[in-house]
């Protein structure tokens, strides 16, 4: 005959095997949340999209908070953005221009919003953090702290890069030419967004080895694997950087080879911090 206690979910390794004598290894007081084990509350699919929702609103309202930081200061921020570019335009002429009435204030708004996302990327990490620390080992969780320093440090270390190492190139490929015909004259929207998106796009290809970390740690790829993709890794490190730099050779080389170097690096995080291999021998 069931009972009623039967119904209730058990604490994690209760079902385990135990020899006489021996104290269990798991605490009845921590739920069955030993250590080295995940929650045995799985989320549904619904509740990850609610999840996910609740996470993106906070990192929205993150930035809009920031936004009131950064937008007295758009005008400098984009002073800065255009940097790479000045000096770079024909001598003959040409350089910035404003073609809508009201496109000096919407630039200036996007340029805001680029520097609160940059100011909020701490917390919006965290919440990143949040969401994806369900699926890790309880100790795992520990490493709040950590991903965000780091992720933080990775995207500020490819957005640096490619302002001071990708963008004077680029921008002299583009500029330094003049012919007869036309006088090189760009939107300061148009620029803006180009720069912004090179900026990001750096930024987040600097994340692989974190991201790698993780997947390592989740048990879902492994350096093995890694490994065995590393000519796809290459050829999508050159496609990458075809799309998202000017069509030299150069400047191609120069985004392809610092991806390139992270997945390798991403190969050895994978193969020191992998997720050991569940011991199930004792199982019956």
């Amino acid at each position: 005959m069931s009972t009623e206690s039967e119904d209730l979910p058990q604490p994690v390794g209760s079902d385990l095997p135990v020899a006489p004598g021996e104290e269990p290894d798991w605490d009845p007081a921590e739920d069955g949340e030993g250590e080295d084990e995940v929650d045995g509350y799985r989320m549904t699919l619904m509740e990850h999209l609610i999840e996910l929702r609740s996470r993106l609103i906070r990192s929205g309202v993150a930035i809009i908070i920031a936004l009131f930081v950064t937008m007295p200061f758009g005008e400098d921020i984009f002073e800065f953005l255009c940097a790479p570019a000045v000096g770079k335009f024909p001598s003959a002429g040409g350089g910035f221009v404003y073609t809508q009435v009201a496109e000096e204030f919407m630039t200036y708004l996007k340029v805001g919003i680029f520097g609160a996302f940059l100011l909020a990327l701490p917390w919006v990490a965290y919440q990143a953090w949040g969401f994806i620390a369900p699926g890790l080992y309880k100790k795992e969780r520990r490493y709040v702290l950590p991903f965000v320093f780091f992720s933080t440090l990775l995207f500020g270390l490819g957005a640096a890069f490619c302002y001071y190492g990708i963008l004077p190139y680029a921008m002299d490929f583009f500029l330094s030419s003049s012919s007869s015909l036309a006088t090189p004259t760009i939107k300061v929207s148009a620029y803006l967004g180009f720069v912004t998106r090179l900026i990001l796009a750096f930024g987040f290809v600097f994340e692989t080895p974190l991201v790698i970390f993780f997947l390592a740690r989740m048990g879902l790829v492994t350096a093995e694997s890694l490994a065995n993709f590393r000519r796809y890794a290459i050829l999508i490190g050159f496609v990458l950087a075809a799309c998202i730099t000017p069509p030299d050779p150069g400047s191609q080389v120069a985004v392809a080879v610092p991806f390139i170097m992270l997945y390798e690096l991403g190969i050895v995080i994978a193969k020191v911090f992998a997720r050991p291999p569940m011991d199930l021998s004792d199982d019956a």
